[in-house]
């Protein structure tokens, strides 16, 4: 296994796996929690609706114990105690408050009530209730005995007049002596003027508490002006009034629904849980990009090492065996010793090529090679290197056509010119194989004067294409592992283009030949 997949792999090991668990857990726990979330939620709302039924009992309380002693200060029996007086002027809710002995609940004994003309009417309702519930008042009187007072609705039929609730509770005095105290209540009128204000104070602009009648279906009091029936049976929390089983309280809260804020969270969490492992994914791609760029140039680097050795060691050698023979004076025809001085020449100046294109490669590298920007006439410059450099080209058997567009004038620095194209030519020779042709195009394209230099050889990978500018890289496979080099020849020329605010391109196809292309700033 090569060396970057160790690393991406453990890479994957260490930081993508344990993510991944991680994010599986919390997709899959992420519904359960809010699911509790929305419970907790849930029972913190019932907890506000018992408050306000503790409320309304505790009112209904204070009126029992007000109807009590008001009842205990009675002098004459057409007198309307002061307190209950002033429970009915103040309550307009409360109709009417009555006592009834329990030896004789059939009927009211103590009868109080600021509406006369109904007086007779009503003290047939509530007979009539006392009557139908003989055996729940002996229920409560149990109750009462065990030192338990409970609060019910007596219920009772009489015609179509359901606006009143007969409520009735059993009080003790004295000791042993038990009587039925009870009151006549309008329950929508109880709920708007009692119980309204104590929903406006819990509500405080956060949530919305609605009373709703179960028969016929409609809202009796909300806190919110525009609240409808729909609403509150589709998205509050509900329970049962206390005092009036026929009319429910619910709360839910403003704006939005339970639901939608446990789907709003769900979705927070999903889309940040997402987000976070795109990071991760894409940091963990950035890092193994940089490690392997960095391995590859470190190998790269021990290749580059390898081929200057090679590279170096093949012209020494030869110059150090043929200065050996001519100076043991073992050469004895001069066509033999010019041969020879002729191949230390050619192999010295070989070494010194190698040599310079280390030395400018780290001058440039090192950004301390200074370029002098000047006019140049494209054409005049590639033919004076082409009459330079054509003995070389003829003697390794090749050809060269030129193809030029006239009057095409660059900004560029002449000795990096030089050195680019000697470069690709250099090039061109070295993958060419057996067509041995070269092809030379100058034009211009946009803002740039540029030249092509075509080889027909074995051409170039698409793979490859994208690293053959990277610095020290050689293709390490097919036929163009088999040239040696140092690997700095394009990785100079990209320098020395980008030094000159110009840029090459690469044309190239297995088996058909590569096409350099140097686009340089028009004058």
């Amino acid at each position: 296994m090569k060396s970057t997949h160790r690393i991406g792999l453990l890479l994957a090991l260490v930081f993508l796996l344990p993510a991944m668990f991680f994010s599986v857990y919390e997709i899959s726990s992420l519904n359960k929690n809010e699911e509790m979330i929305q419970d907790i939620y849930n029972k913190q709302l019932e907890a506000l609706l018992f408050s306000v039924n503790q409320y309304a009992d505790d009112v209904l309380g204070n009126w029992i114990s007000r109807t009590e002693t008001g009842v205990d200060a009675i002098t004459s029996e057409a007198e309307i105690p002061s307190r209950i007086n002033d429970l009915l002027t103040y309550n307009s809710s409360l109709r009417t408050v009555f006592l009834s002995d329990t030896t004789a609940i059939t009927s009211v004994q103590r009868f109080f009530s600021l509406d006369t003309s109904t007086v007779q009417n009503q003290r047939n309702k509530i007979d009539s209730a006392l009557l139908q519930n003989k055996s729940l008042i002996e229920e409560l009187i149990r109750y009462k005995k065990s030192g338990f007072q409970k609060v019910v609705v007596l219920p009772y039929s009489w015609g179509d007049d359901n606006n009143l609730q007969c409520i009735g509770v059993i009080s003790e005095n004295p000791p042993g002596h038990f009587r039925v105290t009870g009151f006549l209540i309008e329950p929508e009128s109880f709920i708007q003027e009692v119980v309204g204000p104590k929903l406006q104070g819990i509500s405080r602009d956060q949530f919305i508490l609605s009373t709703s009648r179960k028969q016929p279906a409609g809202i009796v009091y909300s806190t919110w002006s525009r609240d409808t029936f729909s609403l509150v049976q589709a998205e509050s929390v509900a329970k049962d009034f206390w005092l009036f089983p026929d009319y429910t309280f619910s709360i839910r809260t403003q704006g939005t629904s339970l639901k939608q804020i446990a789907q709003e969270r769900a979705n927070i969490n999903m889309a940040m849980l997402i987000s976070l492992n795109i990071i991760l994914v894409i940091a963990v791609i950035l890092v193994f990009q940089n490690v392997k760029k960095e391995v590859q140039l470190a190998q790269n680097k021990s290749d580059f090492v390898s081929n200057v050795s090679h590279e170096i060691r093949t012209p020494l050698a030869l110059i150090s065996m043929f200065a050996e023979t001519l100076e043991m004076g073992r050469v004895t025809s001069e066509e033999k010793k010019r041969e020879y001085y002729s191949i230390i020449s050619k192999e010295t100046l070989r070494l010194t090529g190698i040599v310079n294109k280390i030395l400018n490669f780290s001058q440039t590298e090192a950004n301390k090679k200074t370029l002098r920007i000047e006019r140049i006439d494209l054409n005049k410059e590639l033919t004076s290197i082409l009459n330079t450099y054509d003995f070389h080209l003829t003697n390794k058997g090749f050809t060269h056509t030129v193809s030029q567009r006239p009057n095409v004038f660059i900004r560029g620095d002449k000795e990096a010119f030089t050195e680019s194209i000697i470069n690709l030519i250099d090039n061109a020779i070295k993958y060419s194989g057996d067509t041995k042709r070269i092809e030379l195009i100058t034009g211009v394209e946009g803002v740039h004067g540029f030249v092509t230099i075509t080889d027909f050889g074995i051409g170039i990978s698409k793979t490859d294409q994208k690293h053959i500018f990277d610095k020290f890289y050689r293709v390490s496979t097919g036929d163009l592992a088999k040239s040696r080099g140092t690997g700095l020849g394009l990785s100079l020329v990209k320098q020395l283009m980008d030094a000159q605010k110009g840029k090459i391109s690469v044309s190239s196809d297995p088996g058909k030949g590569s096409s350099f292309t140097l686009f340089f700033p028009l004058e």
